[in-house]
């Protein structure tokens, strides 16, 4: 079985999480280790972002379709997210396409909010703007490296090696 790592903005039950998995390639014949060029990546929701959760077991989280991300790409964020907190103003990184968009935004105090915009659906569709609030769930500059250092991690963990 692949494994999959999630890594939460910044709140692993109120924030705005990001799966990455190796996934099984273009055809899971020819890459049964998983795709050795892109990540699957899916971003998800709290589930009381849409609808209150009904009953005591919560339903699982909404989430994107799979997001294809090269892995230097995910490299590449990490790398941003670090150089966001060195930088010491205001900024913002985002990792995405059209189709889905996770956004780590800085004030000019060093607090963090995630911010994320996906569509769900074929024939009918919704699309989710979502994002974590200022002043509760929100991460500050120095979570920053340690942030950067899970998603190096996390790609470590899951990147196929062969």
């Amino acid at each position: 079985m692949i494994s999959e790592e999630r890594i939460a903005f910044f709140d692993p039950v109120h924030g705005i999480g990001l799966r990455l998995a190796a996934g099984s390639g273009r055809s899971w014949m020819d890459e049964p280790d998983g795709d050795p060029r892109h990540a699957h990546c899916r971003i998800d929701v709290p589930r009381d972002t849409l609808l209150a959760a009904p009953g005591p077991e919560p339903e699982p989280r909404p989430a994107s379709d799979t997001l294809f991300v090269a892995w230097d790409g995910l490299l590449r964020f990490a790398d941003q997210l670090a150089g966001l907190g060195a930088g010491g103003r205001a900024g913002a990184v985002g990792l995405g396409d059209r189709l889905a968009t996770v956004t780590i935004r800085m004030r000019h105090d060093g607090r963090l909010r995630a911010e994320t915009t996906f569509t769900q659906g074929h024939h009918v569709t919704i699309t989710l703007r979502c994002q974590t609030l200022w002043d509760r769930h929100f991460g500050m500059r120095d979570d920053l490296p340690a942030l950067a250092d899970q998603v190096r991690t996390a790609v470590c963990l899951v990147r196929p090696t062969g």
